[in-house]
């Protein structure tokens, strides 16, 4: 089932290591970000720099790791059908293939780079 859930809540998706990505579980934003969960996934959402888009980032619980897929496209829709977006964007490292890959089969489409020292891959995802 897809719902909001709270920061408290959300904490347990980014227990383990590999969901921190420097940061810690216990310093998630409280301010500025809806969290929405279903099974073992959480999206993070949040304004982008430009108006009617929403940037996400997703913590993933161990125990679903390899079937990310249908819980992620379960709350981008659910997300997009309550804030009517124009457009969903994540940020991912280009050397972080795993997430790349996700993402394109949640549908996701690369519309960018930045050039930043690691380089960043922006892609999009519409309903």
């Amino acid at each position: 089932m897809t719902r909001q859930i709270t920061v408290d809540e959300a904490r347990e998706f980014f227990v383990h290591p590999s969901q921190r990505k420097g940061f810690n579980p216990d310093d998630l934003p409280e301010d500025g970000v809806a969290y929405w969960a279903d099974g073992p996934v959480c999206g993070v959402f949040r304004d982008f720099s430009w108006p009617r888009v929403l940037d996400v980032h997703c913590g993933v619980k161990p125990e679903g790791w390899g079937s990310t897929v249908p819980h992620a496209r379960a709350i981008l829709e659910a997300v997009w059908h309550y804030y009517a977006p124009d457009l969903i964007v994540a940020q991912s490292l280009a050397k972080n293939r795993a997430v790349l890959a996700m993402n394109k089969r949640l549908g996701f489409e690369v519309i960018g780079t930045l050039p930043t020292p690691e380089s960043v891959v922006v892609q999009a995802w519409r309903l």
